[in-house]
């Protein structure tokens, strides 16, 4: 199953994934037990992939690699923060990526994967908007975002994140890959967003 804030806008994503090309970028923020062997794994899967780590994942850094990518993952740590919905972030190396600034992006990526906790949340202010930071890359134009909506164990995270590429790369739709990577960890809480 994918969730999208509206028919239009899954329409639209659908539509417009086809057409993306891009690098892929992968970066993990510091303090997750597992990132390293995460990140290793992918990029096995994903030879050609941008890899930024340690002192090279800041923020900066990040949103320059993310600017006209196909594919994205970050596994950070994440927070949602529902009294100001624009201050969620994920954590890097010297400070905060925050969810205002992937408004800054000229083009979005076309599929993002957050190893994060919490950033799957969205808050639902006045006139029904959905904002957070997956929101904010949905709004952004990126097609599909895969976002936790709770807390992740570091270990089930790098688990369902990996076998999730995996299945990507097999060819799967995101949904599809999905489910069948969470089913090797039934108590995460990861969800497809967009075109899924």
């Amino acid at each position: 199953m994918t969730v999208s804030p509206s028919a239009s806008v899954w329409w639209s994503a659908v539509r417009r994934e086809s057409r993306r090309a891009g690098p892929t970028l992968l970066a993990s923020g510091p303090d997750l037990t597992h990132a390293e062997e995460e990140l290793t794994a992918i990029a096995g899967l994903r030879p050609d992939s941008l890899v930024l780590r340690d002192r090279d994942a800041t923020p900066s850094a990040i949103l320059a690699a993310l600017d006209g990518a196909s594919l994205a993952h970050l596994a950070a740590h994440g927070y949602h923060e529902p009294e100001n919905v624009l201050f969620s972030r994920l954590d890097f190396a010297d400070g905060p990526l925050m969810a205002y600034d992937i408004a800054r992006l000229s083009t979005p990526p076309a599929h993002v994967t957050l190893s994060a906790c919490d950033v799957g949340q969205s808050t639902v202010t006045i006139g029904d908007e959905s904002l957070g930071f997956t929101a904010a890359l949905l709004h952004a134009g990126t097609d599909t975002v895969v976002s936790s909506v709770t807390k992740v164990e570091h270990s089930a995270a790098a688990d369902v994140m990996t076998a999730y590429h995996a299945g990507l790369v097999a060819g799967h739709r995101p949904a599809r890959a999905l489910a069948e990577a969470s089913a090797r960890q039934p108590f995460t809480s990861f969800v497809c967003y967009g075109a899924g």
